[in-house]
């Protein structure tokens, strides 16, 4: 399926990459942090802790095996009118 650009409607469109966009993804959602905000919420929830480690945990162990893939739209520009959607 070809992409359109919605305000020119021209079909030159390329996708644009931005590889600093994914390492602050990486970085973002590494195994820490993941797990460090997982204890947060149950903390701010009142659940205990150990729920967010181990719901933390699994999360990470997912995101590793890519069972989990990151729900992040990919930004195309247009050729014609250099539209970013």
């Amino acid at each position: 399926m070809q992409t359109i650009c919605p305000q020119c409607h021209s079909s030159t469109v390329y996708e644009v990459f931005d590889h600093t966009h994914d390492l602050v993804f990486e970085e973002l959602l590494s195994p820490a942090a993941i797990v460090g905000l997982s204890v947060g919420i149950c903390k701010a929830l009142k659940v205990p802790p150990v729920v967010g480690v181990v719901a933390g945990t699994a999360i990470a162990v997912a995101r590793q095996h890519d069972a989990v893939p990151l729900l992040v739209n990919k930004p195309y520009r247009c050729s014609d009118c250099l539209h970013e959607f």
